[in-house]
């Protein structure tokens, strides 16, 4: 028994000395003895940088709520002395994704929606090709891979990034056949991050980026961190990706285009650094604690981050890499769950050409590791983070640095052997002339495609992804090789042309031999547009065509794009009976006359039918009957605001509203304004229903040309001035009467026009604005044909000029 209370008194004294020796010590000393590093670290990143040729990496080390390390090693650009820093950004790629659902825990914890809500709930728009599954997606399913879409869905309109929208790109998966049972096998997605994306905009009320940056980066204190990527190239302290090409390290100096777009931050955009990510790390491994005192989530929220909702495939490791062998490994919400060495672990990789990251979290050791690399290497990674969580976990060591250099070796011999397999048959003659295999083709993923000679050779443009346009290069048959014109670009696929009997051009596929992320290519199939315009000379062609069916008609047209100036005139100084085009001229001088103060929209306006001809002075009144609108005429002896009488005059063609606001601005004045822009062939001299004046022969008189001059003012924001531009515009994109130019174009076009006919004149003018931020004018006028036919004439013209536009190669 004295034994026994000597050794506790003897314990308790050595717990004493060892408290008042750390209250006498300094901190960082205490820290020091407490959280170190592996004897010799730094040089081992070192060793690690050399083996596998990565120019720089950044590592962060928290244990215990404390952060160890953040350090960078390297540079960031090759040839270059700029070091890498605790700073230095780095894509972490789809380390992105651990943030897309923790700003969605986020705001389950706010109560806004739930894990199991249904994703039509918030975006009613949203279809995959099978309608169970459509209607029984959850907010939680988007996260976990396991949607039933083939992996990598889409990847093609991401990395490289495209000009769709992130609703155009998710529109899209409607197109795409689900290849596993839904809820059944995991395949990796990206698309439906970007899903998740616009749940979180819908939700919030403010875009992705805000939210990251507000609800996580702020509070977490990630200053350095970007949730746009296409901020990266403003920043200073930046690393560059380099990639390996035949066996040399390159910088890929085009990085900042080629990798990915906005579009895509949700699942792979933002840039980070060692110390803002170990902050990051340091909250998730705390249940949501800060660093800096805060609370980013409640604790509740890790378990569902962290539970797994879909196993995954697990590879057996060679014997150079045994001690990583995974037991389990499933996918939880923007995080993976695997064992190692008898622990669980927490973690995300990120990949973007030039760059890989990964992360791994220990919570029985409150142990969290980050390394950002610069190099498309993962054994680099690994090698740091195995070495690191060896030490932590005080298992025996291992030489991971042999063991992932084997690996990538084998990697790099069995690329080789593939690429050295495909040698081209010579006796392969190509089927058809070179000539023939040009033309627009289209693909419901990738849009418009272009295929075009020149010099001896063929160019192929993709009108949505100019990152993928590339040579076609003969390899045999009717097999073409792809080489990209963004050399920093990767390996391309092949493209195979099928043919008809007829010997003309029936499809043409892509052909892929490389890694399974190329697998978008093998379900990409081009068919000829045998809608396609091509150039002004099959434009003319087109346009003929449809004017031979109008004989003995009278048409003209002027098209004007604004994009590049590009221009096509038919007739364009023949005058016509203006009919209500004369209109639109009219409103814009009321415009002039409210910009200088003379009139103002909210006037008040007497309502009245009773006008003088400018033929003798004699009085006339407009039959209700022979207008398209008749609210106003309930209104006679009353008043109507300026802005209502505009409105009624464009968008119901209102022709008592029109001659009550000629008399108010003059109609001398509306031939001025239209003189000052060059439109002299114009003539505006009177109201509507001018019987004594019209059969005198003084008529408002337009041709093509002079209306396109004042729609291209409208359209460049120059008519007045960009405010008065802009309300106009959102009065003629209110028109009723969409019979002509807006007839035959798709859903998402907006056009502002006015239309105008009397018997046997019929015409449109107005302004196309495409989804893509392009926008065109074109004015149509016809004589001599009858209303009904005009119309089916001159919608048909405008579906022309529509096709030509889409089909024009925007990105030479």
């Amino acid at each position: 028994m004295k034994i026994f209370i000597f050794k506790v008194q003897y314990l308790r004294l050595q717990v004493f000395i060892y408290s008042f020796l750390c209250f006498l010590l300094p901190a960082s000393l205490v820290l020091a003895q407490d959280l170190s590093l592996p004897q010799g670290f730094d040089n081992y990143v070192h060793q690690v940088l050399k083996t596998f040729d990565v120019p720089g990496l950044s590592v962060g080390i928290v244990k215990d709520g404390k952060i160890i390390l953040t350090k960078g090693y390297g540079v960031r650009r090759l040839g270059e002395a700029a070091p890498v820093t605790e700073e230095t950004l780095f894509s972490i790629a789809s380390n992105s994704k651990a943030f897309t659902a923790t700003a969605l825990a986020l705001l389950v914890e706010e109560g806004k929606l739930k894990w199991e809500d249904r994703v039509i709930k918030y975006l009613p728009w949203f279809q995959l090709n099978d309608d169970y599954v459509t209607s029984h997606l959850t907010i939680r399913d988007l996260l976990v891979h396991h949607s039933g879409l083939p992996a990598y869905a889409n990847d093609l309109l991401l990395f490289p990034p495209s000009t769709f929208s992130r609703q155009e790109l998710l529109r899209k998966l409607a197109d795409v056949p689900l290849q596993h049972d839904f809820r059944s096998v995991y395949a990796y997605d990206n698309i439906l991050y970007i899903a998740a994306g616009e749940v979180i905009e819908k939700v919030s009320g403010i875009t992705w980026e805000d939210f990251i940056k507000k609800r996580i980066f702020d509070v977490v204190g990630m200053q350095h961190s970007i949730s746009r990527f296409s901020m990266l190239k403003q920043q200073k302290n930046v690393a560059y990706a380099h990639v390996k090409r035949k066996g040399q390290l390159k910088v890929v100096a085009s990085f900042f285009d080629q990798n990915i777009g906005d579009a895509g931050n949700p699942a792979g955009g933002i840039a980070s650094c060692a110390v803002d990510m170990t902050k990051w790390v340091a909250a998730q491994l705390d249940s949501g604690l800060t660093l800096n005192g805060g609370r980013l989530f409640a604790s509740n929220a890790t378990q569902e981050l962290w539970k797994i909702v879909r196993p995954m495939p697990i590879s057996k490791e060679p014997a150079w890499l045994q001690p990583a062998q995974k037991n389990f490994y499933g996918y939880a919400l923007g995080f993976r769950k695997y064992d190692y060495r008898g622990y669980e672990v927490i973690g995300h990789g990120g990949l973007l050409t030039g760059f890989v990251s990964q992360i791994a979290m220990v919570p029985q050791k409150r142990l969290g590791i980050v390394v950002l690399t610069n190099q498309l290497s993962s054994g680099a990674y690994w090698s740091i983070i195995n070495h690191l969580l060896d030490y932590y976990l005080q298992t025996q060591s291992f030489d991971w640095i042999a063991g992932y250099k084997k690996e990538a070796d084998n990697a790099s011999i069995k690329q080789d052997s593939i690429e050295k397999q495909l040698r081209p048959d010579s006796t392969l003659k190509l089927s058809l002339p070179l000539e023939a295999y040009t033309g627009v083709y289209t693909n419901k993923l990738l849009g418009k495609v272009r295929i075009k000679a020149e010099h001896d050779s063929l160019k192929i443009r993709f009108l949505n992804s100019p990152q993928l346009n590339a040579s076609l290069r003969h390899f045999h048959g009717d097999i073409f090789n792809l080489a990209f014109d963004n050399r920093d670009r990767s390996s391309a696929p092949m493209l195979s042309f099928s043919l008809n009997p007829d010997k003309s051009i029936r499809e043409a596929n892509f052909i892929s031999t490389f890694t399974d992320a190329d697998n978008d290519w093998e379900s990409v199939i081009l068919k000829p547009d045998k809608n396609a315009i091509n150039d002004t000379l099959m434009l003319k062609r087109k346009i003929e065509k449809v004017l031979q069916k109008g004989n003995p008609g009278t048409f003209a047209i002027a098209f004007k794009d604004l994009s590049d100036n590009d221009t096509f005139f038919y007739n364009e100084h023949q005058l016509f009976h203006a009919a209500s085009t004369m209109k639109t001229p009219v409103l814009a001088e009321t415009f002039r006359q409210i910009e200088r103060g003379k009139l103002a929209l909210s006037d008040s306006v007497e309502v009245y039918n009773e006008f003088k001809s400018i033929y003798d002075g004699s009085s006339y009144a407009i039959d209700a009957r022979d207008d398209s609108e008749q609210g106003l005429y309930s209104l006679i002896g009353k008043k109507a605001t300026l802005a209502d009488l505009l409105l009624r005059m464009i968008t119901q063609s209102s022709n008592l509203a029109t001659n009550i606001v000629i008399d108010l601005v003059g109609a001398k004045n509306v031939m001025k304004t239209m003189e000052r822009l060059g439109a002299k062939e114009m003539k505006i001299l009177r109201g509507v229903e001018d019987s004594k004046a019209f059969a005198h022969g003084m008529n408002n008189m337009v041709s093509a040309y002079d209306l396109s001059l004042l729609f291209v003012q409208l359209a460049r924001g120059e008519m007045i001035n960009s405010r008065s531009s802009e309300q106009m515009l959102d009065i003629l994109m209110k028109q009723h009467f969409r019979g002509i130019i807006p007839a035959e174009l798709p859903a998402d076009v907006k056009v502002a026009n006015k239309t105008g006919s009397i018997n046997k004149v019929c015409h449109d003018s107005g302004i196309v604005f495409l989804p893509d931020g392009r926008k065109y004018v074109l004015i149509l006028l016809s004589m001599g044909v009858d209303e009904k036919l005009a119309q089916q004439y001159l919608a048909e013209i405008s579906g022309v000029f529509y096709h030509y536009v889409c089909n024009k190669d925007t990105t030479e």
